[in-house]
């Protein structure tokens, strides 16, 4: 029951008592009243609860469905007269005529509650008003996109070191050509536009904190047409713990380490050295594997490991951590077993085949000072070595498909390996032999592009304390973040502090809302952890701001009813006004209080009358 009813069922029940009350009070009045008294005051019980009734909960009245045509940022206002209906000027339209002006959509909606569909002229609708518009049959009929940078995709998290992509689209710049320019101002990386004027540039973290990269588009003569800055923020890269096995030494293992020591990496190694000898003290018992992120075994040491040792690496596997088997020398069949999987058979291993890296997009100087440093004193940057074609590796010729199989880097011939889930962890198979030649031809960005995705796919998934941001945040937009952790706040470019509260609506998402007012960068703070977001100006990029207007209306479109059945049909109904069933209660109320206290139609009290006007007159 909801709380009409038992408001009902509560003036029904006092009704009824107040009608017994005034039965029994009429036949034990010495006064005789008339029937119809009784009969009065008895039909005013329910009519004084029903008025009552009405005035709490008014009754609904029917509006005839409307169509509501709100005008945004670059609409016309004589197109909006000309379409029928009520017309209402958002904010954003700087010329309106006659028409109507709202604060935002729900106010408009408050003043037309008749409204069942909404039409939307111009750029679209902000992200003040798409809570409102939903669950709103909406017609919106988008406006051509705007010249320049239309989309723009940015990785949600890098760390130094990493490389990192970055994707777009540019609209109606024919031939043109994109590059990307680190914060030094050297050109990282370029590329043409696809048919559809789509592009994907990819950069190299090199510091960890705020970066601003930039994009520069040029026309099919060179020209520059337009640019874009691209803000970054870079973490600094977790210290993950690697165990690294060897079933003897060699160049690969020896490269790998010095890498996994430059990197930051918690390294411990065994090295078999023959005779019962090794080198290093990793232990793979159940406590160390737990501690550890990733276990690093080349074919060899696995093989030796024996089923037992297997069965527990793969059981720690199982609980989260990662496991990477560098497939350098065939394998017997009882070695594989726990590797394979109904969605990841492995197959060969027997021959091994070159292997070829896809060949640099942009590799004049520039671009190889970007990726590789400048170089110092005791090693000078090489342009004639840099430019080089890398050396031609080897890998260990086994084949992996299936459903699960997950390929690392690809390149023409075949990919470098793959990976799979298990449990909680991820199982690599890794076939190169020889990527230690690069780093010995001034490479090493080669060898870390290959290795250090590889790592960060497999190694123990470590949960993040701070939540990531969406970027391009704008100034004087609300900007809404989940994930919230207890007792995280954010600082602004100012230095004011604020600890935004939890939305309890928003369940486990954890979500907060923050209304940044000033552009800039933005830092979440919780313990000693810290990550940094840029809020744009309001203004910045103007054709990627109505790009995203029109994208975000046109999907609140798609998703709502396209009929006015649902919500758009409830809104067609409000209630009446309260105040006549309020003013007739009074009035019921007034009446019967007097009909009880008058001596209106009380047969004894009218002989008494007469009895005494009759005295009354024998005197005189």
């Amino acid at each position: 029951m909801t709380l009409p009813h038992y408001v009902a069922l509560l003036l029904a029940i006092a009704a009824a008592v107040a009608a017994l009350r005034l039965w029994r009070a009429h036949r034990a009045d010495p006064r005789r009243p008339r029937a119809w008294r009784l009969a009065t005051l008895l039909a005013l019980q329910p009519l004084l609860a029903a008025a009552l009734y009405f005035g709490l909960f008014p009754l609904e009245r029917a509006l005839d469905p409307a169509e509501l045509v709100v005008l945004t940022e670059g609409a016309d206002a004589a197109a909006a007269m000309r379409s029928g209906g009520v017309a209402v000027a958002l904010p954003e339209v700087a010329e309106v005529g006659g028409l109507e002006r709202a604060p935002d959509l729900a106010s408009a909606l408050r003043r037309h509650p008749a409204t069942a569909r909404i039409r939307v002229l111009g750029a679209g609708l902000v992200a003040r008003d798409r809570d409102a518009a939903a669950g709103i049959p909406i017609a919106f009929d988008p406006p051509p996109l705007p010249a320049g940078l239309v989309q723009l995709s940015l990785p949600e998290r890098i760390v130094r070191g990493a490389g990192f992509d970055i994707a777009g689209r540019i609209e109606g710049v024919a031939d043109a050509s994109v590059a990307l320019h680190d914060p030094a101002g050297r050109r990282v990386d370029a590329t043409a536009l696809d048919e559809d004027g789509g592009f994907v540039l990819h950069g190299i973290a090199l510091e960890a904190g705020p970066a601003h990269f930039e994009l520069r588009v040029s026309g099919g003569d060179g020209a520059p047409v337009a640019q874009s800055a691209v803000p970054l923020w870079i973490d600094a890269p977790a210290s993950p713990k690697v165990l690294l096995l060897a079933g003897a030494p060699g160049p690969e293992t020896r490269a790998l380490r010095r890498w996994l020591a430059d990197a930051g990496a918690q390294a411990q190694a065994r090295v078999a050295l023959g005779g019962g000898l090794q080198l290093g003290s990793a232990s793979l018992d159940a406590k160390d594997l737990a501690g550890a992120d990733l276990l690093v075994v080349d074919a060899r040491a696995w093989s030796g490991l024996g089923d037992s040792g297997r069965a527990r690496v793969l059981a720690a596997v199982r609980e989260g951590l990662g496991l990477l088997l560098r497939a350098d020398t065939p394998l017997a069949q009882a070695s594989l077993r726990g590797l394979r999987a109904p969605g990841f058979p492995i197959e060969g291993g027997n021959g091994s085949a070159p292997w070829s890296l896809p060949p640099a997009r942009v590799d004049d100087e520039q671009a190889l000072r970007a990726r590789l440093g400048s170089g110092s004193r005791d090693a000078p940057f090489d342009l004639a070595q840099a430019q080089a074609r890398p050396p031609a590796l080897t890998r260990r010729s086994w084949r992996v498909g299936g459903a699960q199989a997950v390929a690392f880097a690809s390149a023409a011939d075949s990919p470098a390996g793959w990976w799979r889930g298990e449990g909680r962890g991820r199982i690599g198979l890794w076939t190169l032999l020889d990527t230690y030649v690069l780093p010995l031809h001034g490479r090493g960005d080669l060898f870390d592009a290959l290795w250090s995705p590889t790592l960060a796919t497999l190694a123990r998934a470590r949960p993040d304390a701070l939540p990531v941001v969406d970027a391009w945040a704008r100034a004087g937009e609300r900007l809404r973040i989940c994930g919230w952790q207890q007792g995280a706040t954010v600082e602004g470019p100012d230095g004011a502090v604020v600890q935004p509260i939890v939305d309890p609506h928003s369940g486990e998402r954890r979500c907060v809302g923050l209304w940044p007012r000033r552009a800039g960068w933005y830092r979440l703070r919780l313990d000693s952890a810290e990550r940094g977001f840029h809020v744009a100006d309001a203004d910045e990029a103007p054709a990627l701001r109505l790009a995203t207007l029109r994208e975000a209306t046109l999907a609140l479109a798609a998703a709502a009813p396209r009929a006015p059945a649902g919500q758009g049909g409830a809104r067609a109904a409000v209630r009446g006004p309260a105040w006549p069933w309020l003013l007739g209660w009074l009035l019921l109320a007034g009446l019967a209080w007097w009909l009880e206290r008058s001596r209106l139609g009380l047969a004894g009290a009218a002989r008494k009358n007469d009895a005494g006007r009759a005295a009354a007159d024998a005197g005189d």
